[in-house]
């Protein structure tokens, strides 16, 4: 999105890139259906951005959600608002959206070199900006640039690259940085192995996940080790939570529907009956709660409107769909530009900053990329 910017201002463009093809993490994202913003209005958007407030209300300012979207509609690609607020790609896949972008920028004369890894960056007076690559051979390539945008990517989906490389190259400059942690990531909670059994691989449907960060609705996977999913990712933190499995009814109205059952059943066999709520749900209700709750259908009730459970912790930063951590904002110009380096500005996720699954990720580096293009150009004018 920076070379868009910069490409259109008159610059010319050479995008290096240290995999041997382009958009890995664009691939990756779109891998299970490629969701690329948020329908949330407003200041409910950028909210949901951690990281340095002031900069997030500037970057949606400078590319709107609707301006991503547009730019996505002149590439060719369609979009289609999902029931959980998030914008797709028709067809929920990458390669057409990255093949058209790629034909898009070479048309416009931009350059690729890849295979290219950064080891080191410097500024001098004469010539602006050096960077130094490690080419596939182990080979060591230097080049001077008038001005480039930095966009190294966060600690998410590394592969082998166990430490990640790139941050040594600001430690040294003594920039600051907070070390990468894993974010959009499941969380570990120790089921009754009864409960597994019956329940391992199975949706929580519709339920509303509270912990004190606040709650969040939608579905949540049972494995073996705990919770996948948005509301989890979202709201995650160590400590006690609870899940509202029935959340479009209200307690009393629960109530009055079970005990409208004539029937001599159990608790449990009324809501079974009554409620629709999913296997993993009732599974969850047999195996976690106590027999004497079980046998009371007002303590029952309760535990389906809220029902507890305990978050250990967050898996591990390689399982992470992204990670929060990065670059301090405080070592940049509100542009984007490193100050201790000028002509250096950077972009994305190897910024501290982090942001929920359901387009916010995929919208914050694109704004990121265009902000930081038009840095850029008013750096070169």
């Amino acid at each position: 999105m920076a070379a868009e910017v910069i490409l259109r201002a008159g610059h010319s463009v050479t995008l290096y890139e240290k995999y041997l093809g382009p958009g890995r993490k664009l691939l990756i994202a779109g891998s299970s259906g490629l969701n690329i913003s948020n329908a949330s209005p407003g200041r409910a958007f950028w909210l949901n951005y951690r990281g340095f407030e002031q900069h997030f209300r500037i970057l949606f300012e400078n590319f709107s959600p609707e301006s991503w979207l547009n730019f996505v509609h002149h590439l060719g690609i369609e979009t289609f608002l999902g029931t959980s607020q998030r914008y797709f790609v028709d067809g929920m896949k990458a390669p057409p959206l990255l093949n058209a972008w790629i034909s898009r920028l070479r048309q416009q004369n931009a350059q690729f070199k890849y295979g290219q890894e950064l080891i080191d960056f410097s500024t001098e007076p004469q010539r602006p900006v050096l960077l130094k690559f490690r080419t596939q051979e182990g080979l060591v390539e230097a080049a001077h640039f008038e001005a480039v945008c930095l966009a190294l990517g966060g600690a998410s989906y590394a592969g082998n690259e166990t430490p990640l490389r790139w941050p040594a190259i600001f430690r040294n400059k003594n920039l600051r940085f907070q070390e990468f942690r894993a974010s959009n990531v499941g969380w570990e909670i120790e089921w009754p192995e009864a409960f597994l059994k019956e329940a391992e691989g199975l949706p929580l449907k519709r339920i509303v996940l509270e912990t004190p960060l606040g709650k969040k609705s939608g579905d949540l996977m049972i494995t073996h080790y705990g919770l996948e999913g948005t509301p989890v990712y979202h709201l995650g933190q160590p400590g006690s939570a609870f899940l509202d499995l029935k959340p479009d009814l209200s307690e009393e109205v629960i109530l009055k529907k079970l005990r409208n059952i004539k029937e001599n059943l159990a608790p449990l066999r009324k809501i079974k009956r009554q409620l629709s709520l999913c296997p993993a749900a009732l599974a969850l209700l047999f195996h976690g709660t106590p027999k004497e709750i079980l046998n009371d259908l007002d303590l029952t009730v309760s535990r389906v409107k809220k029902f507890p459970i305990e978050l250990k912790g967050p898996r591990p930063l390689e399982e992470a769909i992204s990670s929060a951590g990065g670059l301090a904002f405080e070592e940049l110009t509100s542009q984007l530009m490193l100050l201790r380096f000028p002509g250096i500005f950077v972009a994305g996720e190897m910024l501290d900053w982090d942001a929920p699954t359901g387009g916010f990720l995929i919208q914050g580096c694109a704004s990121q990329g265009h902000f930081a293009g038009c840095g850029i150009v008013d750096y070169l004018r």
